[in-house]
């Protein structure tokens, strides 16, 4: 309790600046507006493409970051007002906004716990609220704006000192392929009749208890050498969950596996350069495009065959490594054909 009442006010607004920007993305830009529009991507496609413009833009004005998070988020408090029946400009600016601030809020995390205690307000608010209709969310986008606005006046940014972590093309490529295959199970099962979750009050409890059961878990294995074999498993069991029919086993997994390789990500992230972050954030916005368009397309197919994909990598990378034995002769890799 002592260490509670410790944490500095600039922690705690940054905190709910982070909360309040995550469950914005999640209610309004991935849900909200694509609900309004009925999917109809030729109405809506100037938002991606200014989060893509705001991720790059953002490297340059990253070092105005001071009076430039406060700025962006006013002008999205005055945007959420129409939110929903936008223009092609509004809907490009609020895309311009959230490319802007995404990899700058993440470049600003102090300690990872924050982060996670922050996914967990956004997972909790953003399931119990989730059943609203698309057209009726203005409130909360109200809500959400002016949370993050008040918030962004009193936290403190983080500076770049001591972020000298590196990143791999590898890495990079597991973190689009993870957030694709949640981006294609999630558009998918939110035009399905039968497998919904998200907004089913049967389910709401449920979804948010799994959802900080997978935070903890991930803040404990954040650093585990095994991370990726585990999200490759725990993805291969929601997607069975899926193809079983079980909705009571998504609801159960599904919100796990989402935390789990949210604070996985995260991890690596925070303590990266800002011009790694963004070229690591810009993988949220494309996969989240190519997730809506498999679903669209209804080429669910796609995913498994991205999921096998990792799958057969993943086997092809432990081999590379892995010395064979033999009891006579000496331990020979098969990386480089010689012995140890």
């Amino acid at each position: 309790m002592k260490y509670i009442f410790s944490v500095p006010l600039s922690t705690v607004a940054f905190l709910l600046l982070f909360s309040a920007e995550f469950g914005y993305y999640l209610l309004i830009l991935q849900t909200g507006i694509v609900q309004y529009h009925h999917s109809i991507l030729s109405e809506i496609w100037t938002m991606p493409v200014g989060g893509m413009v705001g991720l790059v833009w953002s490297v340059k004005l990253y070092p105005n970051r001071h009076w430039l998070m406060p700025s962006l988020l006013f002008l999205q408090l005055i945007l959420s007002l129409y939110y929903a029946s936008a223009n092609e400009l509004a809907l490009f600016l609020l895309g311009l906004i959230s490319g802007l601030t995404a990899p700058i809020l993440i470049a600003m995390v102090p300690r990872l716990w924050v982060a996670v205690v922050a996914l967990a307000f956004s997972y909790i608010f953003s399931t119990y609220v989730f059943d609203v209709p698309a057209i009726d969310r203005t409130f909360i986008a109200l809500l959400l704006s002016a949370v993050a606005f008040g918030a962004s006046l009193l936290s403190d940014v983080q500076t770049e000192a001591g972020k000298h972590g590196t990143v791999s093309f590898h890495d990079l490529r597991n973190i689009f392929l993870w957030l694709l295959l949640d981006a294609t199970l999630f558009e998918t099962l939110s035009r399905d009749v039968v497998m919904h979750l998200w907004g089913d009050e049967g389910f709401v409890f449920t979804i948010i208890v799994f959802h900080l059961v997978g935070l903890v878990v991930a803040y404990h294995m954040r650093s585990h050498r095994h991370n990726n074999a585990l999200l490759l498993v725990f993805f291969a069991l929601t997607y069975v969950a899926y193809a079983s029919g079980s909705r009571y086993s998504l609801s159960v997994i599904y919100p796990f596996v989402i935390s789990y390789y949210n604070v996985v990500i995260l991890a690596k992230l925070i303590h990266l350069p800002y011009p790694k972050i963004a070229v690591a954030s810009s993988s949220l916005w494309a996969a989240s495009g190519l997730g809506l368009l498999i679903a669209l397309s209804h080429t669910f197919v796609i995913a498994w065959i991205v999921l096998a994909a990792l799958f057969f990598n993943y086997v092809a990378d432990m081999v590379r490594k892995k010395p064979i034995f033999c009891p006579i002769l000496k331990p020979f890799n098969l990386n480089t054909g010689g012995s140890l």
